[in-house]
This record gives structure tokens, C-alpha cells and sequence, in this order.
């Protein structure tokens, strides 16, 4: 590095959730620790004599090259971040119902990170272990991948906790990557759960799955707003759902649906699968896919029974994941110094 304090530029592949989450929020709380940070506009790429660009989802052939032309003139270090399989793995990538397959080439994705990724990337960081082994599978070597697991900002996500209502309400905050209105396809909602909620009081954010008929709907909101939201939006509610079907993509997902669950003190119903991304959560809150909607209610009035002991042990898994408490991790894989 041409510098003993690296200058770092921070490119996130979009300003929605990944963007923020894995990178911008990063960006943020360096810049308050007064380090020499910048985050530029999704996908632009300019050289002002940083030693470092902090990037991600690095898919496609084309960008692929022409970031490593970039690399060779500039002789800039590249991180790269990923947090979804959006290459094949397993023989599997995105599933049918996630509405991203219509503008990604999953299989030329594959092929072009095979050919250019790992002479692009001089550290590769990813979500999980899952992410890891996928990428290990394309050829690129283990000791480069980093896990990094997403993480909350404390001064965003640390909230004072209310009472919960005594009634059942759900909330469910999802995008068109869960379901697929367009073409009728549930997702990673299962059939028991589905008939389950027909009857329930169902809150809803954001865009509405076809099969649920919710009592409130919620708009979208901007990623500065989203954790404000979020908190003042579940007040009223008990549970927040966290559904995911037993698919490769979705073992490779990150537990972050518990995480803000558990920052907003309401206990998250998350689905059961071998290797699921909530296999961490207190077996009272775990729907096994497959549950019957008998099954279901049982499960529910088990963790409204346990929901204090459960809620606790929610805390006690998000106080290991404050962002604020990891960025001596991110320093040294950004190579700035730690004394």
C-alpha cells in the first residue's frame, strides 16, 4: 500500500439494503472515528489517489474486466463484498419465485468470476460460511474470504423497550425476492403458514404478497428512515415473521431480519431446515418448513408462553453483533491502524 494510512474509497453496488447495510454503514462509522473515508454514488468508480476501493457484487464479465484494466492503471487494492448466491452453487442459484432472475445471469455470472475474480479481488468479504464455501467452490482461495456477518449500527438500532401487546398481530416486512405476485408463486412461505395467517391480523410493509390480506399497509422506506420505522411500526404488533424456504440461496442468507427483530425488542418467528440462516435462534421461535398450520398455532402459543425468556435470549444474540463493537475487524481488513 503506497501509504501508511490508506485512503479509502467505498462504492456500494446500490443504495438499498446490501448497499447500506455491508457498506455504507461501515463508511459511516469510520468517517465518525475521523478516518480518511469516502463513499461514492452506487457503481462509480474514480481514482483520487485512494490506496483502497471497498466494493461489491462484482458479477458480470464485462465489469469484471474493465475494473481489472482499472485495477492495473491505478494500482488500486480491491475488497469485495457479497451477501447472496448470485452465481451458481450446488447447481442451484436464485430460486424460481425471486423475481432478480429476470435481470441476472446467474450462469454467466459464474463463469465470469471464475475467469476475473480472483485476480480482481485481493480480499473478498462475505455475509456467511455458506458464501464462503460457494465462492471456495469457484476457484478462489480460502485464506482471501473473510466473513463478515452483517451487523447493526448502535446509533441507529438501539432503541428503548415497551410493552407488548397482548394480542397476536404480525408483521411482515419482505421484498419480491420472498414471493412472486406477477407469476402466483408463494415463496418462502409454506402452505401451513400461509393457511395459518389467513385468519390473523397481518401487518405488512412495503409491496403485499397476493396470498395475505393485511389489516395495515405500510409504504417502503428510505434506508436513512428504515430503522425508525421499523421500531415505530412494530409497536403494536408481536411477532415479526422471518419465513424462508429450505433452498442453496437461501442457506446462504444472513440472519438479519433477527437482528433488527431483536433491536426493536419483538420476537421473530423464523423457519427451521438444515443449515438455515437462523439455526442460531431459540428453538421456541423456529417454524420447521413443512409445519402444518396445527402445527404453527402450537409453535405460536408455545413462544407467547416463552416470549419473555425468548426476547431476552434476542438481546442477548444482537449485543455479539453491534457494529460499533467490530470495527477494529474492519480496520484491519481496510489496513488502517488499530494504535
Amino acid at each position: 500500500m503506497s501509504k501508511e494510512v490508506p485512503i479509502i474509497n467505498i462504492v456500494p453496488a446500490d443504495a438499498a439494503g446490501c448497499g447500506y447495510y455491508r457498506l455504507m454503514q461501515v463508511g459511516n462509522q469510520l468517517q465518525l472515528h475521523r478516518h480518511d473515508v469516502t463513499i461514492s454514488a452506487a457503481g462509480k468508480f474514480r481514482a483520487f489517489g485512494q490506496d483502497v476501493i471497498y466494493t461489491q457484487r462484482m458479477i458480470s464479465g464485462d465489469l469484471l474486466k474493465s475494473l481489472l484494466e482499472f485495477k492495473k492503471q491505478t494500482n488500486i487494492k480491491f475488497i469485495v463484498d457479497y451477501d447472496d448466491l448470485i452465481w451458481e452453487w450446488k447447481g442451484e442459484s436464485l430460486p424460481e419465485y425471486n423475481l432478480c432472475r429476470e435481470r441476472l445471469d446467474c450462469k454467466a455470472n459464474t463463469e465470469a468470476m471464475k475467469l476475473y475474480l480472483n485476480d480482481l479481488a485481493d480480499i473478498i468479504t462475505v455475509t456467511t460460511e455458506p458464501l464462503k464455501q460457494s465462492l471456495i467452490a469457484l476457484g478462489i482461495p480460502e485464506e482471501k474470504i473473510h466473513i463478515m456477518p452483517n451487523c447493526l449500527s448502535y446509533k441507529e438500532w438501539f432503541y428503548p423497550r415497551t410493552p407488548v401487546p397482548q394480542e397476536n398481530i404480525f408483521y411482515y416486512a419482505g421484498s419480491y425476492t420472498h414471493y412472486d405476485n406477477k407469476n402466483r408463486l408463494t415463496g418462502d412461505f409454506d402452505n401451513g403458514l400461509i393457511h395459518y395467517l389467513s385468519n390473523k391480523k397481518v401487518i405488512v410493509k412495503s409491496s403485499v404478497p397476493f396470498f395475505i390480506k393485511p389489516v395495515h399497509n405500510f409504504p417502503g422506506s428510505n434506508l436513512n428512515q428504515y430503522a425508525a420505522d421499523f421500531y415505530k411500526e412494530t409497536r403494536g404488533v408481536k411477532f415479526i415473521l422471518a419465513p424462508l424456504a429450505d433452498n442453496v440461496f437461501n442457506t446462504c442468507k444472513s440472519d438479519l431480519k433477527y437482528l433488527e427483530s431483536a433491536a426493536v425488542g419483538r420476537v421473530c418467528l423464523v423457519s427451521d431446515f438444515p443449515n438455515s440462516p437462523f439455526a442460531s435462534a431459540h428453538p421456541f421461535q423456529k417454524i420447521p418448513v413443512g409445519s402444518t398450520s396445527t402445527a404453527i398455532k402450537y409453535i405460536v402459543e408455545r413462544a407467547t408462553e416463552h416470549y419473555d425468556e425468548i426476547l431476552k435470549y434476542q438481546y442477548e444474540y444482537l449485543n455479539g453483533r453491534w457494529l460499533d463493537n467490530h470495527l477494529i475487524e474492519y480496520k484491519k481488513l481496510l489496513g488502517i491502524p488499530t494504535e
